[in-house]
């Protein structure tokens, strides 16, 4: 039975609940009128959030009350942040939001004051632009309607429900901030349907919020760039005048500094949205645009030449309608029949392979016949190899199958991709001695980000840190349009934009927004009253997640470059623990707030020097020594597992290290302490009340 403590004081029950809840931040409450404020790209807002410390300023590392955005970027990069409307008891209706200027501040081409707010390392100073150089490329704007979907369960298995495909139960993102309404779907305004409108209809006591993407091109002037966020309503008229200001460095972002592959469904995407080219082929610029490689399956000529554009390059030209970053960049890898569309190894079958293969472009790094998935003992990896071996295509062809229960080097197969969540740096280490290739594929907390929509967005950003980090190779991303739950144990299609539950197996797991980083553009069949009527698919808030975490790999790239010491100190800080580094049996060594990662991303920056820029082959061997200095700063969590995996920490953080019994006394000593404030307050008479907290900020 619990106990009453009827005689305690009012100011004592308040010091003993401050004690008790620690990281509970004091609130206002929602406000009394319509009110705007600014997110950063790594936090979600939910629809219910209202009274948000950060929508106050506080631990919020783009907005202040009375201050400009600031923001910092490369030349050929996106920069990105929410504009959050949040209504009092009144609903605030047709509420528009533009971005206007963002032309070179006065003065430009002198050195730019530093963006990053204070205690932050000074910006590198701009440089002006050089006389006969080409006029400066204007800076794009592109805004997006933020769709929420309810979340009434959690990503879970049956049997075990604090687990998922997505994370370890210790590593659980918790309910609050992850039950409700999450946004996630980001609808290009000019797209908006009624039901998820623009102008923005805000019901009261609730947010809406737009998503803004910044797009710097590489012939962007250095310096600073000034503008104003201006956002207004048909109910209430002015909300905000924001000034935004955006410092341009005089260096330029590598293209896809980390490379990240993702597969999609052609069958299915055409079923849903529509057959024909241009559907396919805005679905791979729209994942070029993130940094991110379509993962072609092609198992005829035919196909070869359906895709070839996007396969040569040649579709990421402002020829075929492209503006973006990685201009003609082909993608790094093909597939030969994902998971292993080929079937069986024949000496026929080898034949319409090497017909296949022999039309691939030269610029394609990897060509890989998926033998098979996830079934380490099959023999058709093995039986493959033995077959390619003998063809005159075996320099050209990588025979692999996905596997993370075996020793790589036990493996016969020339490519081995293993959960990204099981990596071993030992295995993979000995299986590159041994001529072996290793990729990684998708993953699960605490060990690398999820793609589950029920978690926070820092996870997508920390693995393009951990790319670069770390000799994970390749990362392969098993889906990205993965409406039509077809799995074993699946329970068929869903309408996304209503329905987050999109994955279920025989196994009992269920997954909200596993393998779907796309969104239809248009719904044909049941679920057609949610079609927008655009030829293509839509990005999601964790697609441009993913983009901003690979970007970041190009600022390690290129702050390391310069100073590698101070840029691993800079990567250590903001993930402490990765991979083979972490333990199965803690969270997320990384922030779930996105402020870490920008204030990291402003040091990198800051580091990286004038004029700075490397091509590919240099950001391999950068990063690949940012890998071994990784292992002499970061050790390995424990002994080596049955499955290869190593399950313990890194360094344990400063509580960790406390037995319970200390921890216990110190929390006494804490309490007391209060205790005995509480006390000498209340003698003398004083009723200073605490504010009342509001919704908490994640």
């Amino acid at each position: 039975m619990q106990r009453s403590l009827p005689l305690l004081p009012a100011a004592l029950l308040s010091a003993l609940s401050f004690v008790a809840v620690p990281g509970a931040a004091a609130g206002e409450g929602p406000p009394a009128r319509a009110h705007v404020w600014v997110a950063d790209d790594g936090t979600r807002v939910r629809r219910e959030d209202v009274g948000l410390p950060l929508s106050r300023g506080e631990g919020n590392a783009l907005f202040r009350p009375g201050e400009p955005i600031r923001l910092g970027a490369l030349r050929g990069e996106v920069v990105a942040f929410q504009v959050i409307v949040e209504a009092g008891a009144e609903p605030v209706r047709g509420v528009t939001v533009e971005v206007s200027g963002l032309g070179p501040a006065a003065g430009a081409g002198t050195p730019a004051k530093p963006a990053a707010p204070a205690k932050e390392p000074a910006a590198p100073a701009q440089q002006p632009q050089a006389p006969g150089e080409p006029p400066a490329q204007a800076i794009r704007i592109d805004r997006f309607v933020e769709h929420h979907v309810e979340i009434k369960l959690r990503s879970r298995n049956d049997r075990r429900p604090m687990e998922s495909l997505g994370w370890s139960p210790a590593a659980r993102p918790p309910d609050d901030g992850h039950l409700g309404f999450l946004p996630d779907a980001l609808i290009p305004i000019e797209l908006a349907p009624p039901w998820a409108p623009y102008p923005l209809e805000v019901g009261a006591r609730e947010t809406r919020a737009v998503w803004i993407d910044i797009h710097v091109p590489e012939g962007s002037a250095p310096g600073a760039h000034e503008g104003k966020v201006v956002v207004g309503s048909a109910s209430h008229g002015a909300l905000a005048s924001l000034d935004l200001r955006l410092d341009v460095a005089p260096a330029t972002l590598p293209y896809g500094a980390v490379d990240f592959i993702a597969f999609y469904e052609a069958s299915e995407v055409a079923e849903r949205v529509g057959d024909g080219p241009a559907v396919e082929q805005q679905l791979w610029q729209l994942l070029h645009e993130h940094h991110v490689d379509g993962f072609a399956s092609v198992r005829s000529p035919a196909e070869v030449e359906r895709l070839r554009a996007a396969i040569d390059g040649s579709l990421y030209t402002e020829a075929r309608g492209y503006r973006g970053p990685g201009a003609g960049v082909p993608p790094a890898a093909v597939a030969l029949g994902a998971y292993g569309g080929f079937g069986d190894p024949r000496e026929e079958t080898l034949r319409r392979v090497e017909a296949v293969a022999e039309l691939l472009p030269p610029a394609v790094d990897d060509v890989m016949l998926y033998a098979v998935d996830e079934q380490c003992e099959s023999p058709r990896g093995p039986g493959w190899r033995r077959l390619v071996r003998g063809s005159r295509l075996s320099s050209r062809i990588l025979v692999g199958h996905s596997c993370g229960e075996v020793d790589p080097v036990k493996q016969d197969v020339d490519l081995v991709l293993t959960p990204a969540n099981r990596f071993d740096s030992v295995w993979a280490r000995a299986a590159r001695e041994a001529g072996k290739r290793l990729w990684v594929y998708n993953g699960a907390l605490p060990r690398t980000g999820t793609f589950m929509i029920d978690a926070p967005l820092t996870g997508l950003m920390a693995d393009g840190w951990i790319a670069a980090s770390h000799e994970v190779g390749r990362w392969f991303l098993w889906e990205t349009a993965f409406w039509h739950d077809g799995n074993r144990g699946g329970k068929g299609p869903v309408d996304p934009f209503t329905v987050a539950e999109n994955f279920h197996n025989q196994d009992g797991d269920a997954c909200l927004g596993d393998g779907m980083l796309l969104y239809p553009g248009t719904q044909r069949g049941k679920f057609a009253s949610r079609s927008l009527g655009f030829a293509g698919v839509l990005p999601s808030m964790r697609l441009k997640s993913l983009r901003r975490g690979i970007q970041d790999a190009g600022y390690i790239a290129l702050a390391r470059s310069a100073s590698p010491e101070a840029a691993d100190a800079i990567v250590k800080e903001v993930i402490p623990a990765a991979l083979d580094e972490a333990r199965d049996t803690s969270p997320a060594a990384w922030s779930s707030e996105g402020a870490p990662f920008f204030r990291g991303r402003a040091a990198l920056r800051a580091l990286i020097p004038a004029g700075a820029s490397l091509d590919p082959a240099a950001v391999r061997r950068v990063l690949a020594d940012a890998a071994v200095a990784r292992r002499a700063l970061v050790p390995l969590a424990g002994a080596q597992g049955a499955s290869g995996g190593r399950d313990g920490p890194a360094e344990p953080g400063p509580l960790a290290r406390w037995r319970p019994t200390g921890l216990l006394l110190a929390v006494a000593a804490l309490g007391a302490a209060a205790v005995a404030l509480a006390l000498a307050l209340y003698r003398r008479g004083r009723r200073r009340g605490r504010p009342g907290r509001g919704a908490q900020g994640r």
